[in-house]
C-alpha cells in the first residue's frame, strides 16, 4: 500500500529527477547525490534496503532545506491524499508538495508562502506557471488572512519540534482554517502515550491520517523498523497543544 510501496517511491523519485535540472540561485543550489547507503531512512522508519536512485536536495546556507526522498514522499502522502478545495502551504522547497497537489481534480487553488526569492527563482526554473498554483515571496507569518480548506506547514527540516505548537496558534490566528496539518502530524500522534492522549481533543482528520499510514506501515512490514520520537518532547508538545485543542 502508498505510501511505503518501493515501486511507487522510485516511481517518484524518477519523476522529479527528470522534471528538476540542478542549479544554483544566490545562496540555494540544487544538488544530485548518489544514494550510496546501506539504509533506508523514511518516514517514521530505518530499514537496511537501497534506493537505487539519486536523489535531489536542495542546499541552503549551512543546511539541506529538503530532497526528494522516501522520507518527504511519505511523510506528504496522506497530507495530499486528503488535501482538497483551497489549500495555504508554507514552504515551497523543490516544489514536490506543490505539484503533487496541483494534479488533483479536487484541489481548486494552492497559495505558497515562502520567504526565500532564490528558492521561488530555482522552481521557476524548473516548473512553468500554473493557474492553481499562487506563490507568495513573503514571510508566512507577516501575510493577510486567508481562508482555507487544508493548511499544510512544511518548514521543520523533517525534525519534529516545538514550533508545531506556536506555529499552530500563530496561522489560525491569521487565517481561517478548516483543517490544519503540519509535517510530522502523524508520527507524533502515534508517539503519544495512550494515557495522555485520551484526554486530549484531537482533531478527527488527524487521528484518521495517523491510523491510515499506522495500517500502511503495518502492511509493508515496517513496525519493526518504526523509530518512536523522544517520549518527553512529545509530552510536552501534547500538553501544550491540549490548551489550545480544548479549547
Amino acid at each position: 500500500m502508498k505510501p511505503y510501496d518501493k515501486n511507487y517511491l522510485n516511481e517518484k523519485i524518477n519523476e522529479y529527477n527528470n522534471l528538476i535540472s540542478l542549479g544554483r540561485v544566490g545562496n540555494f543550489e540544487i544538488k544530485k547525490l548518489n544514494n550510496n547507503s546501506e539504509y533506508i531512512d523514511g518516514y517514521m522508519y530505518r530499514k537496511k534496503d537501497r534506493i537505487n536512485l539519486n536523489v535531489l536536495e536542495l542546499h541552503g546556507p549551512n543546511n539541506i532545506w529538503m530532497r526528494i526522498s522516501p522520507i518527504e514522499i511519505e511523510s506528504s502522502y496522506m497530507f495530499i491524499k486528503y488535501a482538497k478545495g483551497k489549500v495555504g502551504v508554507v514552504g515551497l522547497g523543490l516544489g514536490y508538495v506543490v505539484q503533487e497537489l496541483a494534479k488533483k481534480q479536487d484541489i481548486d487553488e494552492v497559495i505558497v508562502y515562502e520567504i526565500e526569492k532564490d528558492i521561488i527563482d530555482l522552481y521557476y526554473l524548473n516548473f512553468k506557471e500554473d493557474k492553481k498554483i499562487k506563490i507568495i515571496n513573503k514571510d508566512a507569518f507577516e501575510v493577510e488572512g486567508e481562508e482555507f480548506d487544508y493548511f499544510y506547514v512544511d518548514i521543520y527540516e523533517y525534525k519534529f519540534d516545538y514550533r508545531v505548537v506556536e506555529d499552530y496558534e500563530k496561522f489560525n490566528n491569521i487565517h481561517k482554517i478548516n483543517e490544519y496539518l503540519f509535517w510530522g502530524i502523524e508520527h507524533f500522534l502515534l508517539s503519544c502515550k495512550y494515557e495522555e492522549i485520551v484526554w486530549v481533543y484531537v482533531p478527527e482528520l488527524w487521528m484518521e491520517m495517523s491510523k491510515k499510514i499506522f495500517s500502511a506501515l503495518q502492511e509493508a512490514d515496517l513496525l519493526k523498523c518504526y523509530r518512536q520520537l523522544d517520549e518527553n518532547l512529545v509530552s510536552k508538545v501534547l500538553s501544550r497543544f491540549k490548551v489550545l485543542l480544548d479549547e
